[in-house]
């Protein structure tokens, strides 16, 4: 068995048991409706984590980068004023 095949069966097992147990939110039935809405799912949630890491990624980045902004006018005011 290859591993494609042993991952559609794990996907089909675990569907089986959403679809068993079911999950409703306000009266509406949350759990997938077939395999591939249950793997898509999975793939959108590991995509939304990779963009929270993106995210916090570019926040660090901005706060870099506006630090370096004004450490530069903040020399060049000094400069100006004759301090350094």
């Amino acid at each position: 068995m290859t591993d494609g095949e042993a991952a559609l069966r794990e996907a089909i097992r675990r569907w089986q048991g959403l679809r068993a147990v079911g999950r409703k939110v306000d009266g509406v039935d949350q759990a997938p409706g077939c395999v591939y809405g249950m793997v898509t799912r999975d793939a959108l949630d590991e995509l939304a984590g990779d963009i929270e890491d993106i995210k916090a990624e570019m926040a660090w980045i901005r706060r870099v980068i506006v630090a370096a902004i004004v450490s530069a006018a903040l020399g060049t005011v000094l400069r100006a004023a004759g301090w350094l």
